[in-house]
């Protein structure tokens, strides 16, 4: 009789670092005890040091039960218990190790013991590139959207619409070429089906490995080198030391490359200011979170990232001071760059990103190169809002301000034609730096009134009726005709409390991302783009 056909199993792999090995257990997965953590040896994988550890679990009735216990007809239900298991294979492969995860294992496995990478790489060395099956990225933009892509049948890149300077790949789910791994998932572990029998397991390993350390993945999937989310705890510790470092350093020319702002999309017409909480200290709402605030209600020197993290930036609404609008960690709110390890990281949205640098030089060249707009704008308040400014600069330059002046697109969707508009046609955008962590809204504001303006005839209607209606001086400005790309200009203007000589226009890295995109989109289209940095004082 022929032998059973092994039914194939979903294995998931991580690769611990190369500076740990056997001998140093307890820095790869939690230190056995006697009550919950159990060592096994394998000899097939070491014949002298423990392989296998198993979580014990013990069985007991499921939560859900007692929703319908007592309401089933006909008596009580049968025993229904469940248990939930934990386990941890680690598997030699020549100099390195692969450790194995079993049900609830992954818990079980230090993450700075293992690379943060290897599955996606594995994933991106191994597949059919026209084979993927689905994506999970984080696209930087006025919010930090995490979506997971799928598509009915294996597709190329291409079908999921990433954007390869903003969206950071995060996992891949494909199909390798005939021959290769089968069906696979890739994040930090990577997930395969195997038949394999367990004295196989460190012939795969090393192919694993081989696979890791490959290049394949430049020919389609380079992009990926260009950004990455830091998740190794040992990196992230060293970077939040950084961060202390320079908030309680008391020369002030230590916060040059930081600010505090909301890290998520916010209506600041339904705010009125902003102010921190913590042990229920009490100070005057300011238009925005300050960095220098919060370190002088601190004290410099008394910062800790436990604080970082308990105290709160609190919004109050502009109906009643003593409602909130929400409410946010500090450390959620800061964006910081620093250099570490020959890489930029950044510090936004409480996640750390490595970035290369070679896309920083990229974006940031790109940015810098970006010309200026030159016209006499007047310094901003610090403690003014944008509306403020905005009326004041369209005096002084002789425009006609349009903030607020919002055009409809049907349904509940409106924009902004622009802040400030000139009569040579420069429709001008204005946003204070603290507003938005990426200040994508900026730039998105600024494509999607471009676009609509070449390519929307009944928006060109209404743009010029909103205009005339502004300053009937302004007249004629707006074109009449759809595609008039020379009749349209577009600047944005950053207003920044602290200048940044060596950032491109004083902007943070995710938003000179942001800028790049929107000024390429803008000059593909044939429409001109300027950029002005203004100080607030």
């Amino acid at each position: 009789m022929a032998a059973a056909k092994q039914r194939k199993l979903r294995l998931s792999w991580f690769l611990v670092k190369p500076t740990i090995d056997f001998a140093d257990i307890d820095a790869i997965v939690e230190p056995p005890s006697k009550e919950t953590l159990h060592a096994y040896r394998v000899p097939a994988l070491h014949k002298e040091r423990d392989s296998l550890f198993l979580k014990a679990s013990h069985p007991s009735p499921p939560r859900w039960l007692s929703l319908v216990e007592g309401h089933v007809d006909g008596g009580g239900l049968p025993a229904i218990l469940g248990a939930s298991s934990s386990g941890v294979l680690l598997v030699p492969a020549s100099d390195q190790l692969l450790a194995i995860t079993f049900g609830y294992g992954r818990h079980l496995v230090r993450q700075e013991a293992v690379v943060q990478d290897f599955g996606l790489k594995v994933v991106l060395n191994s597949i059919d590139p026209a084979q993927i099956k689905s994506v999970d990225a984080r696209t930087f933009d006025e919010l930090t959207i995490h979506t997971k892509r799928g598509a009915s049948r294996d597709s190329s890149l291409s079908v999921f619409a990433l954007d390869n300077s903003r969206d950071l790949l995060r996992a891949v789910t494909g199909r390798s070429s005939a021959g290769g791994l089968g069906s696979l998932s890739g994040s930090s572990a990577l997930a395969v089906n195997s038949n394999v029998e367990l004295p196989q397991l460190p012939e795969m390993a090393k192919n694993l490995v081989a696979a890791y350390k490959a290049k394949r993945y430049r020919e389609n999937f380079e992009f990926i080198d260009q950004m990455r989310g830091e998740q190794d705890p040992t990196v992230v510790a060293a970077l939040d030391q950084k961060l202390l470092a320079a908030l309680n350093n008391p020369d002030g020319d230590a916060l040059a490359a930081m600010h505090l702002a909301i890290p998520e999309a916010v209506d600041w017409q339904e705010i009125a200011s902003v102010r921190f909480s913590f042990k229920r200290k009490k100070h005057e709402p300011t238009p925005d979170p300050k960095v220098t605030l919060y370190r002088e209600l601190r004290g410099v020197g008394q910062i800790t990232l436990e604080r970082l993290k308990s105290d709160k930036v609190e919004a109050v609404s502009a109906v009643d001071e003593d409602e909130l609008r929400g409410k946010w960690r500090v450390y959620d709110c800061v964006v910081f760059e620093t250099d570490y390890d020959n890489h930029l990281y950044v510090l936004s949205g409480g996640d750390w990103f490595r970035i290369s640098k070679a896309h920083r030089d990229k974006v940031e060249g790109f940015v810098r190169g970006l010309p200026e707009l030159k016209l006499d704008l007047p310094v901003a308040d610090l403690s003014k809002d944008e509306d403020v400014y905005n009326a004041a600069a369209a005096t002084a330059i002789g425009g006609v301000c349009l903030d607020k002046k919002l055009i409809g697109l049907g349904g509940v969707d409106k924009v902004e034609l622009c802040d400030i508009l000139t009569k040579d046609g420069t429709y001008i955008h204005v946003k204070k730096r603290g507003r938005s962590s990426t200040l994508s809204h900026l730039f998105a504001q600024g494509v999607t009134s471009a676009e609509m303006l070449l390519n929307d005839q009944q928006f060109l209607a209404d743009a010029a009726e909103r205009v005339k209606e502004a300053d009937a001086a302004f007249n004629g400005v707006v074109p009449t005709k759809l595609g008039e790309r020379e009749k349209i200009k577009v600047a944005f203007v950053v207003l920044s409390r602290g200048q940044r000589p060596e950032k491109p226009y004083g902007l943070p890295f995710f938003s000179s991302v942001n800028l790049m995109a929107a000024a390429q989109w803008l000059q593909n289209a044939g429409i001109e783009v300027r950029v002005r940095e203004i100080k607030e004082t």
